[in-house]
């Protein structure tokens, strides 16, 4: 065997590991996956897991920063045409910021395990996890700008809280529309992804664009008097 036939094969024992990693993890839980399990349904050794990653902890930190990459490509995609315009519009960014993960929960995105491995990823308390996740937070700051450049009545510390609630929405998962199903009676359909992504950006935009009450409070406190000499 060649050395390239062999670099080949360890990638595709390495992405194999992981991918079954992904969805054990996602379906039953990261803590609740031992390393003997990922081996088993890989078809692989303990050693070659250990060979690949070094540790249980390690390959799940993998995982998530692949995915954060992934989402963090596509974003791109969306937001490099919109830093080219004076005035962004506001639901353009929205849209850039809420729709890769809304086009992963599409029946046929194939991208299911990855969802269910993020959610379970994002809560986990493993402090590799953690880091890798705050690690990816600077690159929002990227959106934070081109929101500043959409609505710049809004000061940069409000544009960073409405952004930080707004992060609750992109966050959502299948557990969350099964809860909104049984809230609603079955009345909400969460199976037109595209119709619920521009739900989404509605509630969102409507956020964005509500007053800013802290400078409303500010500007309404009346100016204290001089003292006289």
């Amino acid at each position: 065997m060649s050395r390239a036939q062999r670099a080949s094969k360890e990638r595709d024992a390495r992405l194999e590991i992981m991918e079954v990693a992904e969805r054990l993890c996602g379906e039953h839980g990261l803590e609740s996956v031992s390393v003997r399990d990922i081996a088993q349904a890989a078809g692989v050794s303990l050693s070659a897991i250990n060979y690949h990653f070094g540790s249980k902890s390690n390959l799940l930190r993998t995982i998530l920063r692949m995915r954060l990459d992934d989402i963090h490509a596509e974003r791109e995609a969306l937001l490099t045409p919109i830093e080219t315009l004076k005035t962004p519009d506001l639901r353009d960014i929205l849209r850039a910021l809420l729709g890769p993960l809304a086009k992963w929960r599409a029946p046929n995105s194939g991208r299911q395990a990855a969802l269910q491995f993020i959610a379970r990823a994002l809560i986990a308390t493993l402090p590799e996890l953690k880091e890798e996740v705050d690690e990816s937070v600077p690159k929002l700051r990227r959106i934070a700008a081109l929101l500043q450049q959409a609505l710049p009545h809004l000061s940069r510390e409000e544009i960073c809280w409405r952004l930080h609630f707004t992060m609750g929405i992109e966050h959502m998962n299948h557990w969350d529309a099964h809860r909104l199903g049984i809230l609603s009676e079955g009345k909400c359909d969460t199976s037109d992804t595209e119709a619920v992504l521009e739900k989404a950006i509605d509630y969102a935009a409507a956020a964005f664009h509500a007053p800013d009450a802290a400078r409303g409070k500010s500007e309404a406190r009346p100016a204290k008097r001089a003292r006289k000499g």
